[in-house]
């Protein structure tokens, strides 16, 4: 019928675990990327079906993200230098928050700084090999908590 508008509904996204954003933490990741969890939020405009949110732990990504924001992450979102993503790391899993930046060492090997937002953390710099996934965050869901 005429004067119908088509509204496209905002995507349940799970909220699979809590992401450190101070020092990483063992990552269980729960047969991901299955779409079940403890908890959803709700984003427009999001089309990725393997997008995941993850709650915020700490205070190394402060001011930009707070402990109890939900950050979601879309694997199907590029990854690029400055961006900030989920990251997990190889060989014990472990994964954490961070503004991500490649670079290179002097003999041409690539590396990935995971740069805090907070400056009292220093950032980590990991040889590529060790970043088991990079998901870029795409849309934050403040919590009111402490603001």
């Amino acid at each position: 019928p005429r004067g119908m508008e088509v509204v496209s509904l905002p995507r349940e996204i799970p909220v699979v675990n809590k992401v450190a954003a101070g020092y990483p933490s063992e990552f269980t990741d729960l047969g991901y990327p299955a779409r079940v969890a403890d908890d959803y939020v709700r984003v427009p405009d999001l089309d990725d079906a393997d997008a995941f949110g993850a709650r915020v732990v700490g205070d190394s990504m402060e001011p930009e993200y707070r402990e109890g924001d939900v950050v979601v992450f879309s694997p199907k979102a590029p990854v690029s230098s400055g961006a900030d993503c989920f990251v997990r790391l190889e060989p014990d899993h472990e994964s954490t928050f961070k503004r991500v930046y490649f670079e290179q060492d002097a003999d041409g090997r690539e590396l990935i700084r995971l740069q805090p937002l907070n400056n009292t953390y220093p950032p980590v710099v990991v040889p590529r090999e060790r970043v088991a996934g990079l998901y870029s965050g795409v849309s934050v869901v403040r919590s009111l908590k402490g603001r």
